[in-house]
């Protein structure tokens, strides 16, 4: 049996019970960041046999545009439904339409179509989730850098060195450096900015709030000449490093480079297992992380045009 659960509390506690616990995006306190209460509404699917509750998709409603989501919203990445599989048609035929589930975790998506391969075309969309495992290259990103091709390799390191060589401070704290994040991601991109909205700016710094709260809170600033031009602003959770957010001068050539390059090394000095660097961008992929591919639900599924 399905049923929908609206009650925030009672939706906690669902989600108390069936999250892992592994991520920071199993964390309800961080994901709660992401939920803009003036816009989502609760509405969890949970699954009963024998009147006991076996399964969770912590689903809510975006007011903005009518949509249906996982809570938390469409920025967390390499999630998985807290389902037994084989019941997911029941889910499905239960779930509103207009329903989308961003980035899914690919294998466990991929484990899913091969129970029921009939929801493939509800699973056409598709990205990749960037990380590194530290381990590999001894937790000390140079060790990485050699891997590159040779030019590239000297470039990369050469761009580096040049930049050190002005008056470039770097400052590992906690503080909550969401101002800067926003001012330089409005410089550098204007309307085109996610931050550029009143709404856009709010998430950034609820989330980051949060963050700070939980103990997670991981900053790097690059202060040039004495400004402060560049900030990462990440989550550190048990063995995981998650890149959530970073920002840099574009005005100055390869600061982006160089605080990217720092945050990776922070997170070696952390003996981190595993460096997320979320979906998307291509330098990413320049860069050599690996590769985790995700996959997008949406019902009903999505039309596709001839030019696609």
């Amino acid at each position: 049996m399905i049923r929908f659960v609206t009650d925030e509390h009672e939706c906690k506690q669902l989600w108390d019970t069936f999250s892992p616990h592994e991520r920071a995006w199993d964390e309800w306190e961080l994901m709660a960041a992401f939920h803009d209460e003036a816009v989502f509404r609760f509405n969890f699917v949970a699954h009963e046999t024998d009147g006991v509750t076996d399964g969770l998709i912590p689903l809510v409603l975006n007011t903005a545009n009518g949509r249906h989501e996982l809570f938390g919203g469409s920025y967390p990445d390499s999630r998985v439904l807290w389902i037994d599989t084989q019941h997911f048609p029941e889910y499905f035929d239960q779930l509103p339409e207009n329903t989308v589930f961003f980035d899914l975790r690919g294998s466990w998506a991929d484990g899913l179509l091969t129970m029921h391969p009939q929801y493939e075309p509800n699973f056409v969309d598709r990205d990749i989730q960037y990380f590194l495992v530290p381990a590999d290259f001894d937790y000390d990103f140079v060790n990485h850098i050699n891997t590159f091709s040779n030019g590239k390799r000297k470039g990369f390191l050469r761009d580096l060195r040049r930049l050190k060589e002005q008056d470039v401070q770097l400052i590992w704290n906690d503080e909550d450096e969401s101002d800067l994040l926003i001012s330089l991601s409005v410089k550098n991109f204007g309307d085109e900015s996610d931050h550029a909205q009143e709404d856009g700016k709010a998430e950034v710094k609820r989330v980051v709030r949060e963050l700070k709260n939980l103990g997670y809170l991981r900053t790097l600033t690059v202060i040039v000449d004495g400004v402060k031009q560049a900030t990462s602003l990440s989550a550190h959770f048990k063995k995981t490093w998650v890149a959530l957010y970073a920002g840099s001068n574009n005005d100055i050539d390869n600061l982006g480079k160089l605080l990217n390059s720092e945050t990776i090394q922070e997170s070696c000095r952390l003996k981190v297992d595993e460096i997320n660097y979320m979906t998307g961008m291509a330098w990413k992929a320049a860069w050599h992380m690996k590769e985790n591919p995700c996959r997008t639900m949406r019902k009903p599924a999505k039309t596709m045009t001839a030019e696609s």
